[in-house]
């Protein structure tokens, strides 16, 4: 088995702005293969570490290696609105330096993958917000990088989409590409994050597998019961109380455990608001 590659490594990383400090000496690592979960409250410095990562903020103190190419997806849309689709991603593959028919053959590929093939020649403006995250999403992954940064990338997905773009995430895993993800969406940080770094004012609070960090379980439950298929997230312990039930047990189709991120992130929420009001 060859070796896992740090595809980023962050020491002793501050950033100021004015006389704030925004970062606070933060160190972490992101290996090749993995998907990173970046969390912590509005301000807490999630989306300028990012940045910096990105290369769109360069100057701070600290260390910031990169090992490869980024692929970045702001939280605010950075589109030509009255442009088309396709124009908007040639402009963008020509800007990461791609030739011209590796361009074509990506656009239609990605465009297709993500079911908006038929928006390729019409305007920006026309799409729903989904379907516009979903062009700002190929931008990031259209020449190909290996560490790949997404800032609030669920936002304005349904369902249907929210799975396409999990399968589409875990495919780009296997592939060997490095995710860091930024979401306040916590149970896509469960179900999606090998490793997690909670950030709060700027400092680093938590670090490492979510099972390290988290002590509280929760389980996912499906059953049919009365001919309707049941599905509930409950306390690890009452899921395990449910399926003792005979009947449940019998007609149970998927119980998975996994650890609370929320628990202890409305634990942090806790603390803060205690220590405004001091």
């Amino acid at each position: 088995m060859g070796r896992i590659m740090k595809k980023v490594k962050v020491r002793n990383l501050v950033k100021y702005f004015g006389d704030k400090k925004a970062i606070d000496n933060i160190s972490f690592e992101v290996y090749e293969g993995e998907i990173f979960g970046l969390l912590g409250h509005n301000g807490a410095g999630k989306t300028t570490t990012l940045r910096i990562i990105a290369g769109i903020i360069n100057d701070y103190e600290g260390e910031v290696e990169v090992n490869g190419k980024i692929g970045y997806l702001p939280e605010e849309r950075g589109l030509y609105k009255d442009e088309r689709v396709g124009e908007v991603l040639t402009f963008f593959g020509e800007l990461a330096g791609m030739e011209k028919e590796e361009i074509k053959n990506q656009i239609d590929y990605w465009l297709k993958k993500l079911n908006i093939y038929k928006y390729k020649n019409q305007k920006v403006k026309t799409l729903s917000k989904g379907n516009q995250q979903k062009v700002q999403f190929i931008i990031s992954v259209l020449h190909n990088p290996d560490i790949i940064i997404l800032d609030e990338p669920f936002s304005g997905l349904d369902i249907f989409n929210l799975n396409l773009l999990k399968e589409i995430l875990f495919e780009l895993k296997e592939m060997g590409k490095s995710i860091i993800l930024s979401t306040h969406q916590l149970e896509k940080i469960e179900r999606f994050c090998d490793r997690v770094l909670v950030l709060k004012n700027g400092k680093v609070i938590h670090y490492g597998r979510i099972d390290e960090i988290c002590h509280k379980k929760v389980a996912y439950v499906e059953y049919i019961k009365d001919g309707k298929l049941i599905k509930q997230n409950l306390p690890h312990e009452e899921a395990i109380l449910l399926i003792k039930n005979e009947e449940i047990l019998r007609n149970l189709i998927k119980f998975e455990v996994r650890s609370s991120l929320e628990d202890l992130f409305l634990k942090e929420t806790f603390k803060k608001l205690n220590e405004n009001q001091r």
